[in-house]
Parts: structure tokens; sequence; C-alpha cells
């Protein structure tokens, strides 16, 4: 493939069933050193029925727009699983780098930031992102479980210590959180854009994205974010890399390798004991307790290549057993 070859990047609306960040971008995102590399700014058609809208199901270009023109005429299609099979990065901890390769593919729609500045972030708000639902039932292979009351300490022990926090903006999947820490806080004003759809529920909502990206950017307007694991809010540091934002549950190894970008997020530390017991217990197997894993992705860095040797041929394999496993959907 060479960089005078016009491209369009696609795949079939069913395959991309997991979140909007953590997926759906991450799986663009991981493509993009390549690209970049070979000077190649594809055509996209890039499909979820989580997110997209029927017939067509399209969320890029859509979620987000192009940050440049596609090239136009007779295009060559390329499959969405077969160039991650061959060219996937991964990604690092430079997050001016990074910030600069995403937006020199795509941005974020005027739509989303026009609505992002009809919602008063102050200069010393701090951002909040709880995840629940399937994030505390489902994930204990990935992170450690965060109970809405252990959140609230750590939230109240970062306050305690950050005196200028005068509001707090909520970005959740569990309404019921919101009017938890209205109570716990009281004194301070509440900012949240209300209740949300379940991100994995195929409901042909419209702007089920477009809300999604909406906390993510509010989340980096913030002065401070404290998080537990998401990649929507970690996108936010992607999208305003001097963010001060820190992680509160661990993010293990996925696989060999960290998972982007919520494995780069600095970890919260605090002066609070009750605080730091709650921490010692949420931060356990995390991927910076594994001595060979911080050897090589410890320093940041934009991208290393994912594939060498026999892993790239265990990757093409997984390849061809994914399109058997499309044929069969099909045939069926």
């Amino acid at each position: 493939m060479t960089s005078s070859e016009t491209l369009r990047i696609s795949n079939q609306p069913g395959e991309l069933n997991e979140g909007l960040f953590g997926q759906i971008v991450l799986y663009v995102f991981e493509l993009l050193p390549y690209l970049k590399a070979n000077g190649i700014y594809p055509d996209w058609n890039i499909t979820s029925k989580l997110y997209g809208r029927s017939p067509d199901f399209t969320v890029l270009p859509g979620v987000f727009d192009l940050a440049y023109i596609p090239p136009r005429g007779k295009l060559k299609e390329v499959d969405l699983y077969a160039l991650r099979a061959a060219h996937t990065s991964v990604l690092g901890g430079d997050w001016r780098a990074l910030h600069d390769l995403w937006h020199s593919y795509f941005r974020v729609p005027q739509r989303v930031l026009r609505a992002a500045d009809g919602v008063d972030i102050g200069a010393h708000t701090l951002g909040v992102h709880y995840r629940g639902q399937d994030k505390n039932a489902l994930t204990h292979g990935d992170t450690n479980s965060v109970s809405q009351a252990e959140f609230l300490t750590l939230v109240r022990g970062f306050i305690d210590e950050h005196a200028r926090v005068d509001s707090l903006f909520v970005a959740t999947d569990e309404y019921s959180f919101v009017k938890a820490i209205s109570s716990e806080f009281p004194h301070l004003k509440i900012i949240n854009l209300g209740e949300v759809d379940f991100h994995k529920q195929a409901n042909d909502v419209p702007q089920k994205a477009d809300r999604a990206l909406l906390d993510a950017v509010l989340l980096s307007r913030c002065e401070h974010v404290i998080k537990c694991s998401s990649a929507l809010s970690s996108f936010a540091k992607v999208l305003r890399p001097e963010l001060s934002i820190f992680r509160i549950a661990a993010c293990k190894l996925f696989a060999d390798i960290p998972y982007f970008p919520d494995a780069y997020i600095p970890t919260l530390h605090s002066s609070s004991p009750e605080s730091n017991r709650i921490l010692g217990r949420l931060m356990k197997d995390d991927w910076l307790d594994n001595p060979e894993a911080r050897r090589r992705f410890g320093t940041p860095f934009v991208d290393q290549p994912r594939f060498t040797g026999q892993q790239k041929l265990f990757s093409w394999v997984q390849y061809q057993r994914h399109r058997i496993r499309r044929f069969r959907g099909r045939v069926a």
C-alpha cells in the first residue's frame, strides 16, 4: 500500500459492538501512525449499530468530522480488520503528539462544540466521571470495581486538598450518582447533562454518540478530573493534553500491552489515610506493577509496533477467523 493510493477504510455495521471510545475510536487511532507515516489520508466508512443511525450506521465520519478533504472518485476498498491485522500500533503516553496525530485526521464537530459552549464549566470546576453498570459488574479482568461511596470519599479527599474547587461537572451512566454527589456536596454547584442510555444498547438514538463526545469535551475543559476506568474520560486528555486528570482504579494489562488511553492517565495520590486505603485496593494489579511492562511502556511515547515476528502471523490468522465468522453470519 502506498501514499499514491486513494482508499476507503470500512467495516460491517455489526462488527464494532463495544464502546465509542473504548473500541471504535481506539481501533481507528491505532492505525493512524501507519497512515500518517505513509502519507495516507483515506475516506472512511466506519459503522456501528450501537452509535450509528439506520440504514447505514456510519459513525466515522459523523461523530467526528474529517480534518481534511477525503479522496474522491474511484477508491480502493480496504477492510478495517485487514488493515489492523498488519498495521496496528501500540499507542503510548505522549499526549501532545497524540493530540496532534488525532487532530490531523479528525475534528470535534461544530455542533458538539456549540453545545459545550452552552455549559458553564468554570475555571475551578472539578470533573468527575463515574462508570457503573457493566464496568463494575463485568470488567474485573481489566480494572477493579468502584462503589459510589468509595468514589465520593475520593472526591471529598481531593476537594479537601484543592480549596479552589467551586463546582463539579458530573459525567456518569448511573444517574443515582448525580443525586448522591449533590447530597454529599450541597455547597458546590453541580453540573450534569441528565440521564444517558446504556451505551451497549442498540436503540438507534442519534444523540447517544454526540452525548458521549460532549461529555469528553466538557471533561477536557475542567480544571481537574477524577475518573474510574473509562476510555471516554481518558480521551479528554487527547483533546487537551495539559489537562490535570487522575484515575483512581487499576488499568490491568490488555493481553501484553497497556490499554490506551486509560493506562497512561496518572494515578491519584492523596494525603488522606481513608482515601489511601481505598486507593490501595482499587489499584491492585495495575499494569505499572509489572516491571517488564513498565520498562517497555513506562516512558512516554507516541507509538510502537504492535506485531513482530510470529505475532504478525497470529494476527493474520485471527483476521481470517474473523472473516469466516463474518461470512457465516451473512449466510445465517
